[in-house]
């Protein structure tokens, strides 16, 4: 389990990020107008400057958790991507700040229910669609950075299950996300023993999706994964694009990549190395192996 102060302080970032996930789909509404906006925007700024505080304690209390545990690169990897984090809503802080400074605007007498008695500040439309398209650009990152931390969190507390592969696979989302791009994968198994493996859910689940990720961002546009069963009853799952020598795919699934990118990289290294799974990657990134 995760220790008290640990939990705690990943709660208050969790609430953080909610509530700028909240704001962005306030700022989408048609329903709330420039007075609605400009009368949440303090409210806002103030939640940022409490999430800023929270993901400092996060991190504070990731790198005292995995000194514990004699464990530096898995806290310099989780704190990376709460650095991130923190300087996504620095910026985010400062944009709201000097929104909710900007000149009002008068609104005409009897224009509509909150606009009446004469002047209204807010902002216009122009400004909402790009204090809109910043928010939820936040709202990404945070989601990401505090997933991948908590990724390498879970590697405090791994609980080891009988799991299925494929199983594991098709519990992913398809669900378009904001600025996330939906790739289609074709998985193949050889053998219905190599789809059985051994793992913490979160952490093979977690592993699986970086991987699919890392293929990505190295320009395979539709990776194929396919598992197989190794001479030492081991299996080994390869994620690359897929060769005329392939099998036929035995399931096809629509996922949303989420993570790409450097710090996903060092995370994957981290949770492979912690959880005692095999993580090999192939030239150019363009292919990665586990071993389980």
């Amino acid at each position: 389990m995760l220790g008290g102060r640990l939990a705690a302080a990943l709660g208050a970032a969790r609430d953080g990020a909610a509530g700028i996930e909240s704001f962005a789909h306030l700022l989408g509404s048609r329903r709330v107008g420039p007075r609605g906006v400009a009368l949440a925007l303090p409210e806002v700024c103030e939640g940022c400057a409490a999430l800023l505080a929270a993901l400092g304690s996060l991190s504070a209390a990731v790198r005292d958790g995995f000194v514990e545990a004699g464990d530096a690169a898995a806290a310099d990897a989780a704190c990376a991507a709460l650095d991130h984090a923190s300087v996504e809503v620095a910026r985010l802080t400062d944009e709201l700040s000097r929104a909710g400074a900007a000149p009002g605007r008068s609104a005409p007498r009897g224009a509509g229910r909150g606009e009446r008695g004469g002047p209204e500040r807010g902002i216009d439309a122009r400004q909402r669609l790009a204090l809109e398209a910043s928010v939820r650009r936040a709202a990404r990152e945070l989601s990401g950075s505090l997933r991948l931390s908590e990724l390498v969190m879970a590697t405090l507390d791994l609980r080891p299950t009988p799991l299925d592969l494929i199983d594991v696979l098709r519990n992913w989302s398809a669900v378009a996300a904001d600025g996330r791009p939906v790739v289609a994968i074709s998985v193949t198994s050889s053998d219905g023993r190599a789809n059985e493996v051994d793992g913490d859910v979160r952490a093979v689940s977690g592993l699986l999706e970086l991987a699919v990720g890392m293929v990505s961002a190295a320009g395979v546009a539709s990776p194929h994964l396919s598992v197989s069963r190794l001479a030492d009853g081991r299996s080994t799952v390869r994620i690359a694009e897929r060769s005329a020598r392939d099998a036929a795919p035995a399931v096809a699934l629509d996922v949303v990549v989420r993570d790409g990118g450097e710090r996903a990289v060092a995370v994957a290294r981290v949770v492979a190395r912690r959880a005692r799974i095999d993580l090999a990657e192939g030239t150019g990134g363009r292919a990665v192996t586990m071993t389980f």
